[in-house]
């Protein structure tokens, strides 16, 4: 397992929970005919997805060697996606986190809220399709692969989902039904998908060897770290479900439960995902 990357893990891990958590927000606040109070309280919660953003990033730059290196990933925007990865999980955070002050004081009108809220969206999207992006390198064939991108998306969309039940829990949102129920349906399709990614995986890495590594070697403890890894998710799903029958908003300490859970068993999964690291040729 690649724990030589931890800050990495952890910073992937982090702020795609972040972002997944915010699409359902956004869905909350844009197509959701929540009461005031409701909608104050989710804006309001919000800033705890900004607090991980800011601690994601945070942990990233002990992966450069010093944290005052941080500054220099952003000199290549719009030439390298790890230079667009920053700027536009900067862009990001910093919208998100003035959207929660206008809305904190109430400040400016509802359409001009609206519209930060969306630049955020579009920011949040090209931050993650960037992240995406700098892994997919021909040189790594373990990672140049359709499954990087699919792993990628569903942390966002279980760890998000998780996330978002908390916020709404807190802000006391149990109505519509999309909104209680849908991010633990989503979760479920979520994790058989990732059950489908990894039996892809598992098969595919047989097939890939270089002159000097083979990739089945690189981590020999695939299928225990994998199978703990789903167990973490079976039974996040299972205190979660196990709300879904009881009437009114779900419990917020099993949701917490739940994207603990989660977010350790993603970390796993990206632990094993650096740890596959290999390239071609003799390096």
């Amino acid at each position: 397992m690649g724990w030589n990357e931890w800050p990495l893990i952890l910073f992937t891990v982090i702020s795609q929970t972040a972002v997944g958590a915010f699409w359902w927000c956004c869905l909350a606040l844009i197509g959701a005919d929540l009461s005031s109070e409701q909608r104050q309280r989710l804006e309001r919660n919000m800033l705890l997805l900004w607090v991980m953003m800011g601690a994601a990033f945070a942990l990233s730059s002990f992966h450069m060697g010093s944290p005052f290196r941080a500054m220099n990933s952003m000199l290549r925007f719009g030439q390298a996606n790890l230079s667009n990865e920053v700027v536009f999980g900067g862009a990001f955070a910093g919208l998100g986190v003035v959207y929660w002050l206008l809305c904190l004081r109430n400040a400016s009108s509802a359409g001009v809220r609206r519209f930060v809220l969306l630049l955020s969206l579009l920011c949040s999207a090209a931050f993650l399709w960037n992240t995406i992006s700098f892994y997919l390198m021909p040189t790594v064939p373990t990672w140049y692969t359709p499954l990087t991108p699919a792993a990628f998306i569903l942390t966002a969309i279980m760890g998000g989902s998780a996330l978002a039940c908390v916020l709404f829990g807190l802000s006391g949102i149990s109505e519509p039904w999309l909104l209680r129920n849908g991010p633990a349906v989503l979760t479920c399709i979520a994790v058989v998908a990732a059950v489908v990614v990894t039996i892809l995986q598992a098969t595919s890495l047989a097939g890939i060897q270089s002159d000097i590594h083979r990739a089945t070697a690189l981590s020999p403890d695939y299928g225990i770290l994998m199978a703990a890894r789903f167990a973490l998710f079976f039974v996040a799903l299972a205190l979660w479900l196990s709300q879904l029958p009881r009437a009114g908003a779900l419990s917020t300490a099993v949701c917490t439960s739940s994207i603990v859970l989660i977010m350790l068993g993603e970390m796993i999964g990206r632990g094993v995902f650096y740890a596959l690291h290999m390239t071609v040729g003799l390096v």
